[in-house]
């Protein structure tokens, strides 16, 4: 198995670990003992932290992935590339101090607004945030991306669920835990840079000869569409809860996310993919093997596809049983699951396009097509808040996901003439409404582990039978194979 396959297989555990955690303690506890304003504050914290730490990296993230193949050398403590990422970080965390005064002197125009009391908790925060995306970035570089989906995916929520206990005990009131929560943060991005020192890759020592003109004016031309691409990739994903907010609450941003947190399992194993696959490609682009691109393209979208749709349908299946786990006050919020689980679907299926383009010549189209993707999901959000609410936040965002992966098929054609899609991926759309027929003749149970359990059983084995005798994804048919192998063996 290669690199890229043992790296996904160890982030996709990791990620699953933190699903239970995560779905303890967003699913279940947040909604049960925190009203849904106290959980719009908690989301609108991440989304302006998040906001701000993508502006603090000045897109360097991007150079590091692209730039760092030509200063890799541990004898040399890697011409000193950690120090120059240091310098770049602290000189954006500068920057992020004076604009978070200004967006609270334009946004928070009156007392009334709850999130202002909070809203200070977005410097240390963000201070989190940078140090952990540095760290991670530069350990991802050293073919190291498991650990910091461990910290991030695992850990965290490990640290969370332990912090809000004390809050369910009433030793610490909200606001303590609120600032406990931003303390998770903190813990993970001091781990992951322990790590890097126990690694002995803590290198800081510069090499005055590489770090030349030419080479950090090619770093900063492909950091500054960094910097526009990664921060219209995190505002797309956090403006629906700003937006929201503006328009209603913070209680309807909780009850948003909380509906938000389902449909977001379909990306899950795209995660740990996403996190390895630019390091291959960037790889791959510097030796000009188009093959290796072509190739971890294809895999990328048909073994996307096959697990995105079974975890859609499984979620499409057991609607019903999240609002028997949910309270009833979230129930206005369904269609945002199967929206939102749509647009999550259509990413899968585009597979690594945006890491192809933003780790070849043609890296400025990456933030064209971010650009307009916002540009779309701010004006259908515009368009559709005021009637739809928070319904027609998630069709904004479906809205927005396929017209942009359209363009980025049609880009990629052109550019590369690539074309990942095959009859194979019909046929699993094909497995996959089979399975939703079917499931409309299986009974409701009145108990809801039971329900859960029956008919996502059925579903499963009926769903995964069919891609296999059908050969969808040959990586999956292999799995199968071996653990039959194995069974006999034992």
């Amino acid at each position: 198995m290669g690199l890229i396959g043992r790296q996904s297989i160890k982030s996709t555990i990791y990620i699953y670990l933190g699903v239970g955690a995560g779905f303890i303690l967003r699913a279940k506890l947040f909604p049960q003992h925190l009203s849904e304003s106290e959980i719009g504050i908690l989301a609108l914290l991440i989304s302006y932290g998040s906001i701000f730490a993508q502006i603090a990296i000045l897109g360097f993230n991007h150079a590091t992935i692209k730039y760092f193949p030509f200063f890799r050398n541990p004898k040399q403590g890697h011409h000193g590339f950690l120090l120059l990422y240091l310098i770049v970080a602290a000189v954006g965390f500068l920057l992020f101090m004076g604009l978070q005064w200004l967006v609270a002197e334009i946004t928070f125009t009156t007392e009334v607004d709850l999130f202002q009391q909070y809203y200070f908790l977005c410097i240390p925060l963000t201070a989190s945030l940078l140090l952990f995306l540095v760290m991670d970035n530069y350990n991802t570089a050293l073919y190291n991306a498991s650990t910091g989906v461990f910290l991030r995916e695992f850990v965290l929520r490990i640290v969370m669920l332990g912090f809000f206990m004390l809050f369910i005990w009433q030793i610490v009131d909200f606001g303590s835990y609120a600032y406990l929560y931003i303390g998770s943060f903190t813990l993970i991005a001091l781990l992951m840079m322990a790590f890097i020192i126990w690694r002995g890759e803590f290198l800081v020592k510069p090499t005055p000869r590489l770090w030349n003109k030419t080479l950090l004016k090619a770093m900063a031309g492909i950091s500054f569409f960094g910097l526009l691409t990664g921060l219209n990739n995190v505002v797309i994903l956090q403006v629906n809860n700003i937006l929201i907010d503006a328009y209603y609450n913070e209680a309807m941003t909780g009850i948003y996310i909380t509906n938000f947190f389902f449909a977001a399992l379909i990306l899950l194993p795209s995660r740990g993919l996403n996190k390895i696959a630019p390091t291959i490609i960037s790889n791959a682009f510097k030796s000009r093997d188009l093959d290796t691109v072509h190739q971890v393209h294809y895999k990328s979208t048909i073994n996307q596809m096959v697990i995105g749709l079974l975890l859609f349908v499984g979620l499409y299946i057991n609607l019903h049983n999240v609002y028997r786990i949910l309270p009833e006050s979230y129930a206005i919020g369904s269609m945002v699951i199967i929206y939102t689980g749509m647009a999550n679907l259509v990413q899968m299926l585009g597979g690594i396009s945006s890491s192809i383009i933003g780790f070849s010549d043609y890296f400025r189209y990456n933030t064209y097509l971010t650009v307009i993707q916002l540009i779309i999901l701010v004006i259908l959000n515009l368009l559709l808040l005021p009637s739809w609410g928070i319904t027609g936040a998630a069709l904004a965002t479906l809205g927005a996901i396929l017209v942009i992966n359209v363009l980025k098929f049609v880009f990629l054609k052109i550019k590369f003439d690539i074309q990942p899609y095959r009859i194979k991926h019909l046929l699993g759309l094909i497995t996959a409404a089979i399975c939703l027929g079917i499931n409309y003749f299986l009974p409701e149970l009145p108990q809801l582990i039971p329900d859960i359990l029956m008919r996502s059983a059925i579903i499963t084995v009926i769903y995964v039978s069919l891609s296999y005798l059908l050969k969808i994804s040959p990586e999956m048919n292999h799995a199968i194979n071996k653990t039959f192998e194995k069974l006999r063996i034992r």
